[in-house]
């Protein structure tokens, strides 16, 4: 959960999810609330949670691959040649092509292979949001990595849904222009 700040009225209120889009943020109050649209100087973000983190922690709805139930994926989704550097969104598509696995791309035309770090990528920033999310990032086995790091949990079954998935997931929504939601965020950064 995200607490917010309305300036114009100080009323401080607790978000679901927030994502930027232009001069607007457009705000969920329950998962599966309507959205409504603020101006983007009139919300101040507060984060209520101790610990704070370095990036933006995105959040998406899919399909576990085993239990086929809907769960919701939290990662973090920054570029590869700056990995301290979040991808916003509209994103930056010159820098994400300069730096794309063209090989891979070849090798698998059904992605585009952006030059994008996701959980599973970073290990330090994999361990900080396990920390933060402990109930939603756990340590499990990846046959496509052959190793054990933290991964989301789907809610349901607890099957770590790895990398791979959530690579390719980002590289769709990027592909097709989609927008993500920020699931929370550090205090200093302005969304």
């Amino acid at each position: 959960m995200i607490n917010f700040k309305n300036v114009k009225t100080g009323e401080i209120k607790t978000a679901s999810s927030l994502r930027e889009e232009g001069d607007k943020i457009y705000i969920r109050f329950s998962l599966d609330g309507k959205e409504y649209g603020y101006n983007k100087n009139n919300i101040e973000v507060i984060d209520s949670d101790a610990t704070e983190l370095p990036f933006r922690v995105y959040t998406y709805a899919k399909d576990c691959y085993r239990c086929h139930k809907q769960t919701e994926i939290l990662t973090y989704i920054t570029y590869v040649d700056i990995p301290t550097d979040d991808v916003l969104f509209p994103c930056d598509y010159d820098r994400l092509n300069k730096h794309q696995n063209i090989f891979a791309h070849m090798q698998d035309p059904s992605i585009e292979y952006y030059g994008i770090n996701v959980i599973g990528d970073i290990e330090e920033f994999d361990y900080m949001l396990m920390e933060k999310y402990p109930d939603r990032i756990k340590n499990c086995y990846s046959k496509t990595k052959n190793k054990i790091y933290p991964m989301n949990a789907c809610c349901h079954c607890g099957t770590g849904q790895g990398w791979y998935f959530v690579y390719r997931d980002i590289n769709e929504i990027i592909k097709n222009g989609a927008k993500l939601e920020l699931y929370s965020c550090n205090s200093k950064m302005k969304v």
